[in-house]
């Protein structure tokens, strides 16, 4: 075997070892950071675009700063896609950043933001998650509306 061809399997085996061990420090930072990989774990991190998680637990102050009940909502649902909250964990999630949502009727006023919303899916009865993750869902507005312009003609 040429020297130089020794030398780069050589060469390639030591890059293939620090791979492995970059790859399972990326995993480890990752989940430290709660940045999750967007394809899944088990392909390869040049496919994976990461994307951020946050937890109810770590909401930083000024999180919602200056949006509606329904807009920080959906910016937290959006964080967490496709994880249902219900509005006690949204409202915790709220005041938890610093949010004015003090009152004896504050949850009922997120409920009835949230319900008014064509944006928000109640789900099973408990929790709220975005009307796009439940395509089959929606609200079939649309054929009355097409009935009544029917009518008009």
């Amino acid at each position: 075997m040429d020297p130089a061809n020794k030398t780069a399997l050589e060469l390639l085996e030591q890059l293939r070892t620090e791979r492995a061990e970059l790859e399972t420090l990326i995993r480890g930072l990752e989940k430290r950071l709660g940045v999750v990989p967007k394809n899944g774990e088990g392909e390869s991190a040049q496919s994976a675009t990461p994307r951020v998680t946050v937890s109810l637990d770590s909401i930083p102050v000024g999180f919602f700063h200056n949006l509606s009940q329904a807009a920080a909502a959906e910016k937290l649902l959006r964080m967490n896609e496709g994880h249902p909250l219900t509005s006690n964990e949204i409202m915790d999630a709220f005041r938890k950043s610093g949010m004015d949502v003090s009152g004896k009727n504050a949850l009922t006023i997120l409920y009835n933001a949230l319900k008014r919303s064509p944006r928000f899916e109640r789900v099973a009865g408990k929790a709220w998650g975005l009307a796009e993750w439940y395509p089959q869902s929606r609200k079939k507005k649309e054929p009355a509306e097409e009935e009544s312009s029917e009518d008009e003609s």
